[in-house]
């Protein structure tokens, strides 16, 4: 919102306007992107499951300055992989005009769609590895869980080592996982 001089809100007509014009640039453009993820998986013979779900990936980055082609060929890819028929880049190689720019946008949707691993994984592999009892390895869990927030950017392997160490699993058998240092840091974190 403006203000004038006397930090009054100054409402202006033509800001409705403007706001009306931007929704109707966004339906035109998300409109031009399922076009274009439609001609690109008729071309390739895509799967329709596999088109839904492109264009709903395809949709959160509209209006990020990425051509529709680019974005359509990227869209696709990331789908076919979530639903296990990958296809491989070279296929989309004909049919995009750069291949850079899909590349790229294509490692902005894997950056959007891909979410890390949780905690307990990493703790659970190496439960497996090292034969920890599972009355540790629930403690473990539970203490991961109430820290939470405090691990968040930590280094998750070192994270569940910590977890271990403090349960009482020796520290030799931790060194493969994360280094003797990370987990002493992070167990200064864990309560």
């Amino acid at each position: 919102m403006d203000k004038d001089f006397r930090n009054e809100v100054v409402f202006d007509v033509r800001w409705s306007r403007l706001r009306k014009y931007q929704k109707d640039v966004l339906a035109m453009r998300h409109a031009r992107l399922e076009e274009e993820v439609m001609r690109l998986s008729s071309q390739l013979g895509i799967a329709p499951s596999c088109v839904e779900n492109a264009t709903q990936l395809a949709r959160r980055l509209v209006g990020r300055g990425y051509s529709p082609q680019a974005l359509a060929a990227a869209a696709l890819i990331i789908a076919c992989r979530m639903l296990k028929m990958p296809r491989p880049i070279s296929d989309f190689a004909s049919y995009v005009d750069d291949i850079e720019k899909m590349k790229r946008t294509l490692r902005e949707l894997v950056a959007l769609v891909k979410t890390p691993p949780r905690l307990e994984y990493y703790l659970s592999v190496i439960v497996s590895r090292a034969n920890v009892p599972p009355v540790v390895a629930k403690s473990a869990v539970e203490l991961l869980q109430r820290n939470r927030k405090a691990l968040q950017g930590r280094n998750p392997w070192a994270a569940a080592a910590a977890a271990l160490w403090l349960n009482g699993v020796d520290m030799a058998l931790l060194r493969r996982f994360a280094s003797p240092s990370a987990i002493r840091n992070i167990a200064l974190l864990l309560k």
